[in-house]
């Protein structure tokens, strides 16, 4: 049911949809999925973990490399789910998938992080992933993101003369979500942990 659900485009996935898929009817598909949305997160979590568990963190890798690593990871299983990765909900990840995660703990504590400050670190650094992978995925849809007219519109609505810092970067450098974005997103995280590890 699952293999069916990614075969068809993630915004007109239904419980109906899947089923003609399946050429079964809809109370088959309704026996072992409740609701659509479930259906959508078992998708992206299939999707998600199949891509991140063959991450593996370097033994000799730095701290630093170690969080960029799992990060990238992360940001690359979003994607891979595709239109699935705004479902995304990791609340039963396997221990492959979690692995990682559990080295990178061991590196920034072996790097002097204390179990706080580490934990914190790498929540952070997975909501930069998945929310940079799940706005990415917004703005490749047909529609584009959905905040980017809203925000044009705002623009276009203030007098003239208003923020022409930001009307300029609209015009010249629109913002894209992609590996660079992340890149800098991760690049301030790991700057700002630099400083609170040497205090």
């Amino acid at each position: 049911m699952v293999e069916a659900a990614r075969e068809l485009d993630p915004d007109k996935v239904t419980m109906q949809a899947v089923a003609q898929h399946l050429g079964v009817d809809r109370g088959s598909v309704h026996h072992h999925v409740s609701d659509v949305q479930t259906l959508r997160e078992l998708v992206a979590h299939d999707a998600f973990t199949t891509e991140l568990s063959p991450v593996v963190i370097p033994d000799g890798a730095d701290w630093r490399e170690a969080c960029r690593l799992l990060a990238v990871s992360m940001y690359d299983a979003v994607i891979a789910s595709e239109g699935f990765g705004v479902y995304i909900r990791l609340t039963s990840a396997d221990i492959a998938v979690l692995e990682p995660v559990e080295q990178t703990l061991r590196i920034m504590l072996a790097a002097g992080f204390d179990e706080a400050t580490a934990a914190r670190a790498l929540a952070t650094l997975a909501t930069l992933a998945g929310a940079t992978a799940r706005e990415h995925l917004l703005q490749q849809r047909a529609a584009g993101h959905p905040q980017f007219p809203e925000f044009q519109q705002a623009l276009a609505d203030a007098p003239t003369a208003d923020l022409p810092l930001l009307r300029h970067l609209a015009e010249s450098a629109p913002l894209i979500y992609d590996e660079t974005q992340l890149g800098i997103a991760i690049d301030l995280l790991l700057d700002g942990l630099a400083c609170r590890r040497k205090r």
